[in-house]
């Protein structure tokens, strides 16, 4: 009986590790990303810095050096735009992010992108404590990735936050 026990409890705990990880996307093609996103929902931990995540996206230019340059508006009582870079990384899918305002370098990492509809990216995917990740659209109404996004919540540890965004929360870009 002892055995049969043991080996449940194995086998759940299996089953757990196999569903609390993300992987990145496979051969990302960053000048398919160019363009215009939304942001339509965000899963965070409780100690990630939130605001790093609340924008939309204006514009996605690639820089000679592979790098990618946004154009980003904040989601403040005003929308204010701003332009971050986000530097290539040895890992086609994974980016580094400087933010001087907090003081530290976050990883950003592309999951799942279809370039036409929906993108899910990741913020500091390998923490427990401080990660989040993002569903953006490319036009407000759109409801591709959804399903995928909801797989990435399974993923995080309790307690997280979970924010849908209506049309009226976005900036229009």
């Amino acid at each position: 009986m002892k055995f049969f026990l043991l080996t449940v409890g194995l086998a759940l705990i299996g089953t757990i590790q196999a569903i609390e990880h993300i992987y990145p996307q496979k051969d990302v093609v960053v000048e398919k990303l160019s363009g215009g996103w939304y942001l339509r929902q965000l899963v965070s931990t409780m100690d990630f810095p939130r605001n790093l995540l609340l924008i939309d996206i204006k514009e996605v230019d690639i820089t000679p050096q592979g790098d990618l340059e946004l154009v980003i508006a904040r989601r403040t009582e005003n929308c204010v735009e701003k332009k971050i870079l986000v530097k290539k990384t040895e890992k086609p899918a994974v980016f580094e992010i400087d933010v001087p305002s907090e003081h530290d370098l976050h990883t950003l990492t592309m999951v799942k992108t279809d370039y036409d509809n929906f993108t899910l990216v990741c913020l500091n995917m390998d923490s427990l404590e401080k990660k989040a990740c993002a569903y953006f659209v490319r036009r407000i109404d759109e409801q591709k990735g959804m399903e995928e996004f909801k797989k990435i919540l399974l993923t995080f540890p309790m307690p997280y936050t979970v924010t849908d965004f209506l049309p009226e929360d976005m900036c229009h870009i």
